[in-house]
C-alpha cells in the first residue's frame, strides 16, 4: 500500500469520524440546535473566525483533490507495464495479460474457477490467482504448476526477466466434476461399443 493511499485512508476515516461523533452527541441530545446556531452565528459575526475556517475548508478542498489525482494515477501505472524496443516504446495493459493467465489456467481440469489480478511495482510484477478447485487434487502440485505456467506466461509474451511474485488464493474446493466427467466419457464409449449395427447385406 503506496503512502499516498494511506494518506486517503487516514484522511476520510477522520472526517467520517468526525461526522458520526458531531451525529452522535446531536441525537443524544449532548449538543442543542442552540449550541450549533449560536457556533454558527459566532462564526459569521467575527471576521477572523471566518478566515480561519474558510482557510480550513480550502485546506480540505486541496487535499481531497490532491489525494484524488494521486490515486488516479497511482492506479492507472499499476495497470500498464511499458518496456522500450529498439524501434520505439511499448505499453501492455495489465487486464490483457490478466485475461490471458486466466484462460491458460481455467483449461486444468482440476480448476472450476479462476480470477487474475496483476499488479506493477518498481520491484516487480505481484500476481494474485484466486481459484475454485476440484475436490481430491493434490493441492501442492496443482499450484506449483499453475505458478509456473502463469510465470512462463508472462515472460514469454513480455521477453523480459522482470521479478515477478505469484500468489494463489483457494477460495473454494467443490465436488469432484473432474471425475464425474471421466465417468461419463467412460458410459459413453460403452454405451457406443455396446451398440449394434444392423446387418445390411454385402455390396459391390
Amino acid at each position: 500500500m503506496s503512502f499516498f493511499t494511506r494518506a486517503a485512508i487516514l484522511f476520510y476515516v477522520t472526517i467520517i469520524l468526525f461526522l458520526g461523533c458531531f451525529a452522535v452527541l446531536y441525537v443524544l441530545n449532548v449538543l442543542s440546535y442552540k449550541d450549533i446556531a449560536d457556533l454558527l452565528y459566532i462564526t459569521y459575526l467575527d471576521d477572523h473566525l471566518r478566515v480561519a475556517v474558510g482557510s480550513i475548508a480550502v485546506g480540505l478542498l486541496f487535499i481531497n483533490f490532491i489525494l484524488y489525482r494521486q490515486l488516479d494515477v497511482n492506479a492507472h501505472k499499476e495497470k500498464i507495464i511499458a518496456f522500450d524496443n529498439p524501434s520505439g516504446r511499448v505499453r501492455v495493459a495489465l487486464v490483457a495479460l490478466e485475461d490471458l493467465i486466466r484462460r491458460t489456467i481455467s483449461r486444468f481440469p482440476e480448476v472450476k474457477e479462476c480470477k487474475v489480478d496483476i499488479r506493477a511495482s518498481k520491484r516487480a510484477l505481484d500476481v494474485k490467482i484466486r481459484m475454485v478447485l476440484c475436490s481430491e487434487v493434490n493441492i501442492p502440485e496443482v499450484t506449483s504448476i499453475v505458478q509456473e505456467t502463469a510465470k512462463r506466461k508472462i515472460q514469454d509474451i513480455i521477453g523480459l526477466d522482470e521479478s515477478l511474485n505469484i500468489s494463489v488464493y483457494i477460495s473454494k474446493i467443490l465436488g469432484d466434476p473432474v471425475k464425474d466427467k471421466k465417468a461419463g466419457k467412460k458410459e459413453n464409449l460403452e454405451e457406443r461399443s455396446g451398440t449394434q449395427i444392423p446387418f445390411q447385406g454385402y455390396r459391390a
